[in-house]
């Protein structure tokens, strides 16, 4: 008889006769199982990397406004009623803290600052400081040296990181104010404002057209749009 595990002939004296010894006969099982095992660990991880393959093409950003503090807020879940926690806590009756209520005050005051005209220093986007003026993110670094070598090589005359507001009429029909980033004041005189973007919101195109309307002349750069004017 052959073993099904070694493979050598044996006269079939050690149980039914499929193995020739305990040895062969429990390595056959092990690794027969970790077989399996390792079988359905691969195809779990095809099925998780397929699944977010599709999940990450139907990726699609919401406007919403808060059924709370009736500010407009970007989410996936077309279904979400609140901007954050302390908006769950103060306006869907479960109670808040006095932790929250600080929160929430702060967060209400910094969007009436920002309607008044009055820079707003926040978000998650990192603030990094260029010379004497702060920017957000390092689009806006960048930006600011690409200008700054364009005003050495006299190819602009000036620029400034600008705190000129524009009202715009968002998806939600709402009024909203849209802060633009930079103006460039070019060698006739004559000025344009630049917005660098990561990526295309869903209101973006309801504020260029806004600023557009306005009779100014507005220029968006990309990612790669600042790559090439850092050559």
């Amino acid at each position: 008889m052959k073993c099904e595990n070694c493979g050598c002939k044996h006269d079939g004296s050690y149980g039914s006769g499929r193995f020739c010894s305990t040895k062969c006969s429990r390595g056959f099982s092990t690794k027969a199982k970790r077989k399996e095992i390792n079988e359905k660990v691969s195809k779990s991880l095809k099925e998780k990397s397929h699944f977010h393959g599709k999940l990450k093409k139907k990726e699609i950003y919401h406007e919403i406004v808060c059924k709370g503090c009736k500010t407009t807020f970007s989410t996936l879940n077309i279904n979400q009623k609140y901007c954050s926690k302390i908006c769950v806590s103060r306006y869907s009756c479960i109670g808040i803290t006095k932790s929250d209520e600080t929160k929430l005050n702060m967060k209400l005051g910094v969007l009436k600052s920002y309607k008044n005209g009055r820079k707003v220093f926040g978000g998650t986007t990192k603030w990094y400081k260029y010379k004497n003026i702060k920017v957000q993110g390092t689009y806006e670094l960048r930006t600011c040296k690409i200008l700054d070598k364009w005003k050495k090589e006299k190819k602009i005359k000036d620029w400034e990181y600008t705190n000129d507001r524009v009202q715009y009429i968002g998806i939600d029909k709402k009024k909203h104010t849209y802060l633009l980033d930079f103006k460039v004041l070019e060698n006739d005189n004559s000025f344009y404002y630049l917005e660098t973007k990561g990526w295309e919101d869903v209101n973006d195109k309801l504020k260029w057209k806004a600023v557009k309307d306005k009779g100014d002349k507005l220029v968006v750069w990309f990612g790669n749009d600042i790559e090439k004017n850092e050559l």
